[in-house]
C-alpha cells in the first residue's frame, strides 16, 4: 500500500486516563496508609506527608519546619549521623526530607527487596530522632550559608522580594527555609518542641507504590510505626491578604547587564470553582513553550531565553507571577508587552487554535504523568494534601476540555487585573530608572 507522506496523518482518538486502584486503611494511631502495587519494576516509593509544614512554626521561626525536617537523619539515641548514613547506604535507597507550607514530607525510593527494612529507617528518623546539639549546629549554619548565597542570585532575590510585597508579614511572606535574620535564632529546644507537636501520626498519610503485597507491607507498617503516638490538628490556610494596588519596584544590582524581572498579583486557592478555566488561560498566556509571552518576548523579540506564567495554588491564595530575564536595556520594553498580553487576554477571545493546542497540552500529556511509582505517589500526595475531590484526576481531562473561550476571558479580567499587578526588576538601577518611570512611581527596595 502506497502512503501520500505529503499529508499529515489523521491523530487517533486519545486512549483514557487509567488510574491505579488506591487499597487504603488507617492503623489504631490513626495513621492513614494508601498503597498501589505496581509489580512491573523490582521498585518502591515510599511518601509520608505530616501536618508540620511552616504554617505550623511561630512567625517569628522562619525555617523551623525545614530545619527540623533537615534533621530528622542526624542521630537518635543510640545511632549518631554516621551510623544513620551507614544505614541509608546499605539499604540502597534514597532519602529526602522537606517543609512546604502546609505539610512537610519524607521520601524513600528503593528496590523492593528491602522494603522491610527501608520501613524501619523512615520510623527510626521520623520517631526516633534526638537532634544532638553538635548537629543542630552544624545544619543551622549551613542553612544560613544557603542562604548568604541565594542573596548573590538575582533569581532568588527578585522572588523572595516579590511575595514578601504580596503577602508583607503573611505566611506566603515568609520563605519556607527561613531568613538570615531568623534561622540563627532557633535553638535545639525549638527544634525539639516543635518535632514533639507536630511529628505524630494523627493526620499523617503514608503512600506506598511500586512492587508491593498488602500483607508485608501492613505488617512492616504496624510493626514499626503502630506504637508511635500523638495528636495534633491540621494546618489551616492562611486568611487572604487585602488585594492592594500593585506597585513598580526595583533592586538595585550595580553593573548588571541582565535584569530578573518578575510581574505578578495574589492568586487563588486549590478549590476555586473556575479551577480548571485558570489552568487553561495560564496556559495559553504564560504557562506553555508557544504561549503567548514566551512567543513574544523570545521569539518575536528575541529578549530572553524563556519567559513563564504560574498559578501557585495552594490551600490559601497563592501567588500568580510571570518570571523572565531579560537584557537590562529593554526591562521597560518587557514589562509593557508581558502587561499588553495579559491586557488582552482581559479584553479579547483566545483563539480556537489557541484553545485547542493548551488542551491537547494539558490532557494528552496527562498519562505520562502516572508512570512511575514516584509519579504516582506525588499525585495522590497532591490530592489529599490540598483536599482534591476522589475523582479529581479521572475528571482532569473532561473538565480541561469543556472550558471555553470566554471562560477563559472571564477568568483573566477577575484575577488579572492591572491595577493590582506588582512590577518587579532587580538590575542596574542608574540604567533602567527612567524609562520604567514611565510606567509609574518606581520604589527603590
Amino acid at each position: 500500500m502506497r502512503v501520500d507522506r505529503t499529508r499529515r496523518p489523521q491523530a487517533s482518538t486519545p486512549r483514557r486516563l487509567r488510574l491505579p486502584e488506591i487499597e487504603c486503611m488507617t492503623l489504631s494511631n490513626n495513621l492513614r496508609v494508601e498503597f498501589v502495587p505496581r509489580r512491573e519494576v523490582p521498585e518502591v516509593s515510599l511518601r509520608l506527608i505530616l501536618e508540620s509544614g511552616a504554617a505550623a512554626e511561630p512567625p517569628d521561626q522562619a525555617g523551623l519546619s525545614e530545619l527540623t525536617s533537615r534533621l530528622l537523619t542526624e542521630g537518635t539515641a543510640d545511632r549518631d549521623a554516621l551510623h544513620m548514613a551507614s544505614w541509608l547506604d546499605r539499604l540502597g535507597a534514597s532519602y529526602s526530607a522537606s517543609s512546604g507550607y502546609s505539610v512537610a514530607t519524607i521520601s524513600m525510593h528503593l528496590f523492593s527487596d528491602v522494603l522491610v527494612d527501608a520501613i524501619e529507617f523512615l520510623a527510626t528518623t521520623v520517631t526516633q530522632a534526638e537532634f544532638p546539639e553538635n548537629e543542630v549546629k552544624r545544619v543551622r549554619s549551613e542553612r544560613v550559608d544557603e542562604i548568604d548565597r541565594e542573596r548573590d542570585e538575582p533569581s532568588m532575590v527578585a522572588g523572595q522580594a516579590l511575595i514578601s510585597e504580596l503577602y508583607e508579614d503573611g505566611l506566603y511572606g515568609r520563605p519556607v527555609g527561613g531568613t538570615a535574620e531568623s534561622i540563627p535564632l532557633i535553638e535545639r529546644r525549638d527544634v525539639c518542641d516543635f518535632y514533639r507537636n507536630w511529628y505524630v501520626p494523627d493526620g499523617a498519610l503514608l503512600i506506598a507504590c511500586g512492587d508491593i503485597e498488602r500483607r508485608p507491607l501492613i505488617e512492616a507498617v504496624e510493626a514499626h510505626l503502630c506504637k508511635w503516638q500523638g495528636v495534633s490538628q491540621r494546618v489551616q490556610a492562611p486568611p487572604d491578604p487585602p488585594r492592594k494596588p500593585g506597585r513598580i519596584l526595583l533592586a538595585d544590582r550595580p553593573g548588571s547587564p541582565q535584569a530578573e524581572i518578575r510581574v505578578g498579583t495574589i492568586g487563588v486557592p486549590y478549590g476555586t470553582p473556575n479551577h480548571h478555566a485558570i489552568i487553561v488561560a495560564n496556559a495559553i498566556l504564560g504557562g506553555l513553550f508557544n504561549s503567548r509571552i514566551n512567543m513574544n518576548l523570545r521569539e518575536e523579540k528575541g529578549w530572553t531565553y524563556g519567559a513563564r506564567s504560574s498559578f501557585g495554588f495552594r490551600r490559601g491564595a497563592g501567588p500568580f507571577v510571570v518570571h523572565t530575564a531579560v537584557e537590562s536595556g529593554v526591562t521597560a520594553q518587557a514589562f509593557q508587552e508581558i502587561l499588553g498580553e495579559i491586557k488582552t487576554m482581559r479584553k479579547e477571545l483566545v483563539t480556537e487554535d489557541e484553545l485547542d493546542l493548551a488542551k491537547h497540552a494539558l490532557t494528552l500529556s496527562l498519562p505520562l504523568q502516572f508512570e512511575s511509582a514516584r509519579q504516582i505517589t506525588s499525585k495522590i500526595a497532591q490530592q489529599r494534601i490540598y483536599d482534591l475531590s476522589e475523582e479529581y484526576w479521572e475528571v482532569y481531562r473532561d473538565r480541561i476540555e469543556e472550558v471555553t473561550a470566554e471562560q477563559v476571558r472571564e477568568v483573566c479580567e477577575t484575577y488579572l487585573t492591572r491595577d493590582r499587578m506588582t512590577l518587579l526588576a532587580v538590575t542596574d538601577a542608574e540604567s533602567v530608572l527612567e524609562p520604567l518611570s514611565e510606567l509609574g512611581t518606581v520604589n527603590l527596595v
